[in-house]
């Protein structure tokens, strides 16, 4: 109810100002009143419907995109799972309490938590799964929201069109304040279709792209750990592991792998601090 409330309050007093000073600062394709309508406005309406809880939730969502770069983070988990597993082979899974702390990964270090306080492979999958269904829970969310941002933009341009041009008729006797005017009623429409076919739909689209990226990188997480939880080999994890990133391990890795089964040999076990 409060979000309600404030959204609402949001958009009456930008509808006030862009009324009451409409057209007032007008330079070029600048116009002060019509920025604060398409700025404030389609956020005061989203707040109406989904919420304070959920526009921050889209917000955040929104900058932790910015510092992430996720083939990076896939590689080096496909590299962190490798040297796991051939650990585990060699020392048990109780090495992996010495390994957790290096991690970075949240789910991946849950993972090892659920394996290391003993939970069998289908409680172990059931976990994981649910915080997986809960990430992509937050991204949907997300994804609505500057969608509908993305709707509500132009259809608020048209609201910021028809004040303006009521206003320039009811001056037709003013020449001088027609100009301003009809200036409230363009720009209001141009900054509307911009911020919903520039900003907001593409946000959008950029987010549900990475909810699908991320989706890949937690699955592939959630079968490594099941892997190592199983103490499959070295071979079968990276075969595994290449059915969702295909540059999974370095070369140099590859190369000594191969040439240790050429060999005979176990692959080689390097440490998991070399893979961060």
């Amino acid at each position: 109810m409060i979000s309600f409330l404030l959204g609402l309050s949001g958009f009456a007093w930008t509808l006030w100002y862009l009324l009451f000073h409409g057209g007032e600062k007008f330079q070029g394709f600048w116009e002060p009143s019509a920025a604060v309508l398409l700025g404030l406005g389609p956020i005061c309406v989203a707040l109406i419907s989904h919420g304070a809880v959920e526009l921050f939730s889209g917000l955040r969502t929104l900058l932790g995109l910015a510092f992430l770069n996720q083939s990076k983070e896939m590689n080096q988990i496909s590299n962190q799972l490798t040297t796991l597993s051939s650990a585990v082979r060699t020392e048990g899974l109780g090495v992996l309490a010495k390994y957790k702390p290096m991690l970075k990964n949240s789910l991946f270090k849950d993972g090892l938590t659920l394996i290391l306080s003993g939970f069998t492979a289908d409680e172990v999958r059931h976990n994981i799964t649910a915080k997986i269904n809960t990430s992509q829970a937050q991204f949907s969310h997300a994804v609505n929201l500057f969608e509908s941002l993305g709707k509500l933009s132009p259809g608020m341009g048209l609201v910021g069109t028809i004040i303006g041009l009521v206003q320039m008729l009811s001056h037709m006797s003013e020449p001088g304040k027609l100009g301003p005017a009809m200036a409230v009623a363009l720009l209001t429409t141009l900054y509307g279709l911009v911020l919903g076919t520039v900003v907001y739909t593409p946000i959008a689209e950029k987010i549900s792209i990475y909810a699908e990226k991320k989706l890949q990188l937690d699955l592939m997480i959630l079968e490594g750990v099941l892997l190592l939880k199983e103490k499959k080999s070295h071979a079968h994890l990276r075969d595994v592991l290449s059915t969702y990133s295909t540059n999974h391990v370095s070369t140099k890795t590859q190369n000594g792998a191969r040439e240790n089964q050429q060999q005979g040999q176990a692959p080689a076990h390097h440490p998991l601090s070399r893979t961060f």
